[in-house]
């Protein structure tokens, strides 16, 4: 059986205050799973182990992964898995769990493995649920969940450049702007608060070259652009249809990009 989980963008990175927001984007992963033991990469590997035994699962299963996300470039791509892999596993056992325990599982199980530093609820809610979802990561608790615009295309790039070091503390150091940015996607100024997020961890991060394209996505238009996650992407939100002369200017000077959309909320 296949199963479908999607990558995202960061509407508000969740180390600096415990609370994120991601939207999630059609860049699909699907998860095949089936009766029986295969070789899995360590990460799935550890996410069926982890997640079979929260579950009460027995039965062996072979989990294979296709994905659509580029690997560690701040897109989500092992939140989409881990919560893909272990919704899977939810499913073809029959344990009946919510979704919203699966992702609390799927958390757990990448903060476990190391891959992330708050557990990524925020990632694996979107993920899972589709929209932009705004999470209280130490709670594992949905706050919001928001339908985004159907308008609006997404131009990503950035992700094949070398990821920076994380710097925890400086992020952390901006606690009091993040709960302010957590407000304002309360009050609907979503795509402000990815700006200024987007903004921010650039320059705490030392992104300087996406530092310009997030300057120049917003120059010609966009309703938002950023670094997303830890980086090295970075996104910028158009309406669509006027994307276009980003779009030339990444060509240029990039040289890479992936035009997408926003995955609407799914039901429950």
């Amino acid at each position: 059986m296949e199963y479908t989980t999607y990558g995202g963008v960061s509407i508000i990175n969740a180390i600096p205050s415990l609370r994120g927001g991601t939207m999630a984007i059609d860049l699909p992963v699907r998860v095949n799973v089936s009766r029986g033991g295969c070789s899995m990469d360590e990460f799935t590997s550890f996410i069926v182990k982890y997640a079979s035994a929260k579950l009460g699962v027995r039965e062996e299963y072979c989990i294979r992964v296709n994905s659509n996300v580029p690997m560690a470039s701040g897109l989500k791509s092992n939140s989409a898995v881990a919560v893909g892999v272990t919704y899977a596993l939810a499913e073809v056992s029959k344990v009946g769990l919510s979704k919203i325990n699966v992702i609390r599982i799927a958390a757990e199980a990448t903060k476990a493995h190391g891959s992330s530093i708050t557990g990524a609820f925020d990632d694996a809610s979107a993920s899972l649920l589709g929209g932009v979802v705004l999470t209280d990561n130490r709670l594992m608790k949905v706050i919001k969940h928001i339908n985004p615009p159907n308008d609006v295309v997404v131009v990503v790039t950035g992700f094949k450049e070398g990821k920076k070091a994380i710097n925890v503390d400086a992020l952390k150091s901006l606690s009091s702007i993040y709960h302010d940015l957590v407000h304002w996607v309360l009050e609907g100024r979503l795509w402000e608060a990815a700006t200024i997020n987007g903004i921010m961890v650039a320059k705490v991060l030392g992104y300087i070259k996406q530092l310009s394209a997030i300057g120049e996505a917003l120059g010609k238009g966009a309703l938002a652009a950023g670094v997303s996650g830890n980086g090295p992407s970075i996104y910028a939100v158009f309406k669509t249809g006027e994307e276009g002369p980003y779009v030339d200017y990444v060509n240029e000077h990039w040289g890479y990009l992936i035009l997408t959309k926003p995955i609407p909320a799914l039901i429950n």
